[in-house]
Parts: structure tokens; C-alpha cells; sequence
């Protein structure tokens, strides 16, 4: 008998032993509320976003409509408004929060009330973007990303779809977002997490960086988030835990107060 025909026996006895397997999350059925909210520097409407935890892998949350939001500051009272209805997006009129100050989030929804507190810390500006070709017959490249000098996040915004080539493709196919941590400390899991998927984009492409100051306990619901979630699935794994809050009892997520930079770089040859 030959190889090929001994592995083509295995291949049909490794199918046939194939079985469908359905897995469901081990949750529990808790009557929290998950909160996420954030305002910054920038002169404009906030957003805070209420829902309960999902049950299921790839479940759409369920928001939480009618509550009363609002964020104190020096005594002074900024309200959200849910927009649109019923979708648990709650919205400010256009503010702009300094460092310095306390801000305080304030949650009340079927008579049970939540809060949060949190400080803004400054950031630095941003230092010129690195990029590098890596396939020079199709003109692509990638960013080179760097850690900052301080505790930050960068959102990068990478589009394309205004070259001619790519007229009339959807534009979910010419454009991407991915963000880069800068923590100070280095966790173990961290260092050895598992590799992102890598962007390739055209020259003539435009990269929209946003840069966000991170306050100590902010970063403390980084490194316990991430660890749950990016940072999991290499050998050097810890153990599951709770992800850290500033939130009062009965609600999980966190609501941040941070100093945003941003810049727009157009990807030359």
C-alpha cells in the first residue's frame, strides 16, 4: 500500500470521527449595569453608554433606556439625554472637561443609584508616525508602532478609500482601526501576549491619530481589561478575575476623564 493511500484512510477516519460540539458561556443571571463613558478635552457632545452584560458569545448588549445621567463638576450640573430613544446612548450638550477637577458621574435608574469619580491628567503631544513598506510589488505598508513616554492610548483611524483604485469597493473594506496601550508597568502576559492582526494599506492612504492621558486607576481597568481580553492566549496566562471599576456597587465598566492630542498623517511613498 502506498502513502498516499494510507493518508487518505487517516484523513476519512479523522473525519468520521468529527461530532458537533455547542458551547454556551458559564454566566450568571446579574442585575448589573454596564457603564461606559468618557469625556475629554475636546469641545463637544460626550457620550455614556448604558446596557446590561451579554449572556452569549457575539451577543448585541441590552441597553438600558430611561435613566438620569449627569456629570458634576465644581458644582456645576451637565445632564445626558438619551439619543435616540430607547437605544441607551445618553449624550451631553457640547462640553469640555480641564485637568485638575473631579468629575463626578452620576447614575439613577429604577430608584437605585450609581456614581463614579475621576480625574484628568495631561498628555504629551504626538511624536511623528513610523511607517514602513513591506510589500513593494503591491505598495503596502504598515505603522510602526511606539510606546509613548508617559501612560497613554493612541486610536488610529487608517482609510483609503478615496484613491481612485478602490472606487465604488464599500467602504468598510478601505478603511481600519486599531489601538495601541502605553502602561507603566509590564505585565508578564503582556509582554508575551499574542500578535494583532497586521494593517496593510496603500500610499496616499491617511492615518487619523487620537492620543489619550491615562490617570493611575484608569490605567488599573486597562491592565486588568486587557488581561481578559487582547492579552489572553499566550503561555504566561493568569488567572480570570474581575475587571477593576470606579463604580459604586451594582454597575461594572468605567467612566474616564482624559486629555486628547490628535493629528492626520497622509502616507507617502
Amino acid at each position: 500500500m502506498s502513502r498516499q493511500d494510507l493518508l487518505l484512510i487517516l484523513v476519512v477516519i479523522l473525519l468520521g470521527c468529527e461530532e458537533p460540539a455547542d458551547y454556551s458561556l458559564n454566566t450568571l443571571d446579574q442585575d448589573l449595569l454596564v457603564v461606559e463613558g468618557m469625556i475629554t478635552n475636546e469641545r463637544k457632545p460626550h457620550a455614556v453608554r448604558l446596557s446590561r452584560p451579554i449572556k452569549e458569545l457575539n451577543d448585541d448588549p441590552e441597553p438600558v433606556s430611561g435613566a438620569t445621567v449627569t456629570v458634576i463638576v465644581d458644582n456645576q450640573i451637565t445632564v445626558f439625554n438619551e439619543f435616540p430613544a430607547n437605544s441607551g446612548f445618553y449624550f451631553s450638550d457640547t462640553v469640555q472637561a480641564v485637568v485638575n477637577k473631579i468629575y463626578t458621574l452620576y447614575i439613577n435608574y429604577q430608584d437605585r443609584e450609581y456614581t463614579a469619580t475621576a480625574n484628568m491628567v495631561p498628555v504629551t503631544p504626538l511624536k511623528p508616525l513610523r511607517y514602513s513598506l513591506v510589500d513593494e510589488d503591491k505598495n503596502l505598508y504598515k505603522i510602526n508602532f511606539q510606546d509613548s513616554d508617559e501612560p497613554s492610548i493612541k486610536e488610529y483611524w487608517i482609510s483609503w478609500g478615496h484613491l481612485p483604485q478602490f472606487e465604488g469597493i464599500p467602504l468598510q473594506e478601505t478603511i481600519a482601526r486599531t489601538f495601541h496601550y502605553s502602561l507603566s508597568t509590564i505585565d508578564v502576559n503582556q509582554a508575551f501576549k499574542p500578535d494583532k492582526e497586521e494593517i496593510l494599506f496603500p500610499a496616499g492612504s491617511y492615518v487619523l491619530r487620537r492620543k489619550f492621558s491615562l490617570s493611575d486607576d484608569h490605567q488599573a481597568f486597562l491592565r486588568t481589561f486587557l488581561s481578559e481580553t487582547e492579552w489572553r492566549g499566550s503561555v504566561f496566562d493568569v488567572q480570570m478575575g474581575n475587571v477593576h471599576t470606579n463604580l459604586s456597587e451594582g454597575a461594572i465598566g468605567y467612566f474616564a476623564v482624559s486629555t486628547v492630542v490628535a493629528d492626520t498623517t497622509l502616507i507617502l511613498p
